[in-house]
């Protein structure tokens, strides 16, 4: 038997009540039942038998997490450096564990031209851009699964506290930064960075001015 339970905010409603944004959770979810529960159209991810299930992302959100991927995506094919996916790619970390970050990069080589329904294993880097609705399952689900996975860089992107965290795979644990003004460097993508103030501008700046800049 499947619970269904619905949160918004700090809040538990009945399904009829609910407003945008919410989480659904489902428990005791296999990994073939999430496979029959799930398709295109489905924002969902399962850790340890718990399917979560999102809300459509806000405007603000999709732009950010838009913004990011554009920039990284250019410089990784101007680059050849690899693969840039996200956000309804499922990334299977282990058996049980299938997430969906909002961006997440490949090395080149990891996965050839025909590319696969999922990706097996841990990405190099996995980038979060944190919302209401997202925050707890990102910072306190995602991110010890992503840790344990052994992801070598993590990013999360806080619009509220307007801060860049930047986690990077160091021996058995990760050496953290925070950044909200200034250059934040990937360590993963080489030559990679932007400057914070960029995600905090609105309107968001130029992508292309912007991927001149990194490229110079």
């Amino acid at each position: 038997m499947i619970d269904v339970q619905m949160k918004v905010g700090t809040r538990v409603r009945g399904l009829r009540s609910v407003n945008l944004p919410y989480t659904i959770r489902l428990y005791g979810v296999t990994e073939e039942e999430f496979d029959q529960l799930v398709d295109e159209d489905t924002r969902a991810e399962l850790l340890d038998g718990v399917m979560i299930v999102h809300s459509p992302a806000s405007i603000s959100h999709d732009n950010l997490s838009g913004f990011l991927r554009a920039l990284m995506r250019c410089y990784t094919e101007e680059r050849k450096l690899g693969w840039i996916f996200g956000p309804d790619s499922l990334i299977r970390l282990k058996p049980g564990r299938r997430v969906a970050p909002d961006t997440f990069f490949l090395e080149r080589g990891r996965i050839s031209r025909r590319l696969p329904k999922q990706f097996e294993g841990a990405p190099d880097l996995a980038l979060e851009v944190l919302s209401p609705s997202n925050r707890r399952e990102d910072v306190e689900v995602k991110l010890p699964a992503y840790h344990a996975a052994g992801v070598r860089e993590i990013w999360l992107i806080d619009p509220d506290k307007r801060e860049v965290r930047v986690e990077r795979r160091r021996g058995r644990g990760y050496v953290i930064s925070r950044v909200t003004t200034g250059e934040v460097a990937s360590g993963v993508i080489k030559g990679f960075w932007i400057d914070a103030s960029w995600l905090w501008q609105e309107p968001l700046p130029n992508v292309m001015a912007c991927l001149r800049q990194i490229l110079s």
